[in-house]
């Protein structure tokens, strides 16, 4: 994608950084195209349209936050090994701040030294990135790094997200990392609009093309990729009113249909928790669909397995709407390109799927 701000980075969505195939083509994949592993679900943000943010929401449903012990996530890169395949990415973060964990150089380097994947990037909000923690990391050899702004001063940081921040600090850490990064490469973003962190606060702040303007100035030469994402319902079951409604396009700017029947995320990773849990994708933040635990199976076992297999003849069959959780999200419209339900036949015919699956009970349709 051109850009035409004059700066260095190329303005384009994260998504389209590597080149995609026909996810259909691929089924069933014999290697995930990427595992997320969650080192620490614990935040130092409470960004408004996030599930941090809402208290009584992991209440309810008893969510424990923590960081991995080395140990396991020496256990899940290794079991990686096992797959026919080298993976396309390891990206490490996802339901939390990844930099809080102490350990993140060390479990870089392991991963880059296993050769598990072609690629191992991070996903930050940036905030507590130092010249320290930059070296360390592009020393472990790091490939990519995902920074998330949550707004362009201190006073939108703490209205948004709750938390005091030094802006300019974080600027002068971020071009820090640039002039070490070696080939680490660099992707900014921010979203369009955010809203406040105060319930009672109903006010959405829309940036300016001043602030537009601003943002690609201050960041588009110290990042090699940049780009403005929308806020989408993409947590399931918090924060509604925090995540904006969208009917055209979402979070890369891409056309979206109003539903899908067939997750594709089901379909080309695995979601490692910070507590061993295994998830087929990186929204069920409330891990309501949990396919395996890595302490107990390997990796290569859980992709294969009873559980995640259910899913997706589940998905196949258009039963999406039936399985808990999965039937409130939106993530597969709004987050993703990939759309299996023009091919569901083709798909479900790539399962190969058994009498006995076809007429027996599916474990995540209890009530069907």
């Amino acid at each position: 994608m051109e850009n035409n701000k004059g700066i260095t980075a190329v303005i384009q969505p994260r998504i389209y950084s590597a080149k995609k195939v026909a996810l259909e083509d691929q089924i069933p994949l014999s290697t995930p195209f990427s595992a997320h592993i969650d080192i620490c679900s614990v935040c130092n943000f409470r960004c408004s349209f996030c599930f941090h943010a809402d208290v009584k929401a992991k209440k309810d449903v008893g969510l424990v936050t923590g960081k991995m012990p080395m140990k396991l996530f020496k256990k899940i890169v290794n079991d990686l090994k096992e797959f026919d395949k080298t993976l396309s990415k390891v990206k490490i973060g996802n339901h939390g701040e990844p930099t809080l964990h102490v350990e993140l150089p060390q479990m870089i380097k392991y991963v880059k030294d296993s050769n598990v994947a072609d690629i191992v990037e991070i996903f930050t909000n940036g905030s507590t990135l130092n010249p320290e923690l930059n070296i360390a990391m592009v020393d472990a050899g790091l490939d990519r790094i995902n920074i998330s702004l949550e707004g362009l001063t201190n006073e939108r940081y703490f209205k948004v997200a709750g938390v005091k921040i030094d802006f300019d600090n974080m600027i002068k850490n971020i071009t820090h990392l640039y002039g070490v990064r070696k080939n680490c490469k660099i992707y900014i973003k921010i979203a369009d609009q955010t809203s406040p962190l105060d319930n009672t606060n109903n006010e959405v702040y829309h940036m300016t093309e001043d602030e537009k303007e601003y943002f690609y100035k201050t960041f588009g030469d110290i990042c090699d990729e940049i780009y403005i994402e929308k806020i989408v319902p993409q947590w399931s079951e918090t924060q509604q009113n925090k995540q904006n409604e969208v009917e055209e396009t979402g979070m890369y700017g891409q056309q979206i249909k109003q539903y899908k029947d067939i997750c594709p995320f089901t379909f080309m990773y695995l979601q490692f928790n910070w507590d061993g849990t295994t998830s087929p994708c990186t929204l069920d933040w409330a891990k309501k669909v949990v396919i395996g635990d890595s302490y107990k199976e390997t990796a290569k076992e859980i992709w294969e397995g009873k559980k995640l297999r259910e899913l997706r003849i589940a998905m196949t069959r258009g039963d999406r709407d039936g399985i808990n959780f999965c039937n409130n999200c939106s993530a597969p419209m709004v987050c993703v390109d990939e759309d299996l339900d023009p091919f569901k036949d083709k798909v479900y015919q790539a399962l190969n799927v058994s009498e006995d699956e076809k007429i027996g009970h599916n474990l995540w349709l209890k009530d069907k």
